[in-house]
C-alpha cells in the first residue's frame, strides 16, 4: 500500500486529477452495474466494460504504464458511439448547472446546441487527458546491453 501511496504522490498533478475522475467514473459504473445486474442485456455489458475501462487505466498509470493512453482514447471513441460516458462528465454536468443558474430555463435551439458543445468538449478533454498521460508519464527504461563478462575479456 505503501508503494502505491508513493507511486501516485510522484506523479504529476494533472495526471493525479484524472485518476480521481478515473476512480469516480468506477464508483458511478459500479452502481450502475448493480443496478443493470436484475436486467441482464446491453446495458449491464456496456456499464460493465466502461468499469474495466476506468479501474484499468487506474492500475496501469499506477504502474507508470506510457502506453495507458490507448485506453484513455479508446474509451473516447466508445464513450463517443455509445453513451457519452467520459471521464470529464462530472465536471461539465457541474458546468451546465452553472449555465441553467445563469441563463434561466434555455430554448429548444439552445438545448440543441448544448448537446453539440457539450459532447464535443467532453470528447476533446477525453483526447487531452489521453495526451496528458502519453506526455507525463514518465518514458520507459531502455534495458542496457548486459556487460560481457570478465572471462572472456581475459582470455582476448
Amino acid at each position: 500500500m505503501e508503494k502505491l501511496i508513493a507511486r501516485f504522490t510522484g506523479l504529476n498533478i494533472w495526471v493525479k486529477v484524472i485518476i480521481c475522475f478515473c476512480l469516480f467514473g468506477a464508483l458511478v459504473n459500479v452502481f450502475l452495474v448493480a443496478r443493470d445486474i436484475s436486467a441482464g442485456g446491453i446495458l449491464l455489458r456496456l456499464h460493465a466494460g466502461f468499469l474495466v475501462l476506468y479501474l484499468a487505466q487506474v492500475v496501469f498509470v499506477l504502474l507508470h504504464e506510457r502506453a495507458v493512453w490507448i485506453l484513455t482514447a479508446l474509451q473516447g471513441v466508445l464513450a463517443l458511439l455509445t453513451n457519452a460516458d467520459f471521464i470529464f462528465v462530472p465536471l461539465l454536468r457541474v458546468a451546465s448547472g452553472w449555465m441553467y443558474a445563469l441563463l434561466g430555463q434555455p430554448s429548444v435551439e439552445m438545448m440543441a446546441v448544448y448537446k453539440y458543445v457539450f459532447i464535443s468538449l467532453a470528447f476533446t478533454m477525453q483526447m487531452l487527458s489521453a495526451y496528458a498521460l502519453f506526455s507525463l508519464l514518465p518514458k520507459p527504461v531502455k534495458k542496457q546491453p548486459a556487460a560481457e563478462p570478465a572471462e572472456a575479456v581475459l582470455e582476448e
